[in-house]
């Protein structure tokens, strides 16, 4: 009888750690992490992005886009982009962070930046417990609802968000 409650419970806690909503934070600089959640953040002092529905784009800090003649937003050479929606379902109330554009060589994440080298990045991202599809031009990495796009022109992190309403943007 005890070796059965002793079997429940492990897989009671097997089930309540696969269940995690939040893929941890490695070291990085970026300010936000996915499927953070920013209900009580003020982005007062962060420049929008705009042309989404249904949720708010930001800037990083210390990134500025410039205008246009037409006066459209012209992202800089080197940015990063955090999305904003409700999560999990874009039903939700809560807001959290569910992807991040990264242009920028200084940002850093389990080790890597943009001039990691495809190889390498693969490498570590199977190290994280990631599955890895890799090819010569990009790496895209998943684990979970999480999503990692590794090119040589960016980083695109993501995680997915479900639309049980079926609410159109």
């Amino acid at each position: 009888m005890k070796r059965i409650i002793a079997l429940l419970l492990a897989l009671v806690c097997i089930c309540a750690v696969a269940g995690c909503n939040k893929l941890p934070q490695p070291e990085t600089n970026l300010e936000f992490w996915i499927g953070e959640n920013v209900d009580d953040f003020d982005f007062s002092g962060f420049q929008m992005k705009y042309g989404m529905f249904g949720g708010n784009r930001y800037y990083g800090t210390g990134y500025n886009p410039s205008l246009d003649e037409g006066g459209y937003q012209v992202d800089p050479e080197y940015c990063v982009i955090y999305t904003v929606t409700a999560y999990p379902d874009y039903a939700s109330r809560s807001r959290h962070v569910t992807r991040i554009e990264i242009t920028d060589p200084e940002i850093e994440l389990y080790g890597l930046t943009l001039n990691s080298s495809m190889a390498e990045i693969a490498d570590v991202m199977r190290e994280c417990g990631f599955s890895v599809e890799d090819q010569l031009c990009c790496v895209n990495a998943k684990k979970g609802k999480y999503s990692f796009s590794f090119s040589e022109n960016s980083i695109i992190i993501s995680v997915k968000v479900t639309n049980k309403r079926g609410i159109v943007f």
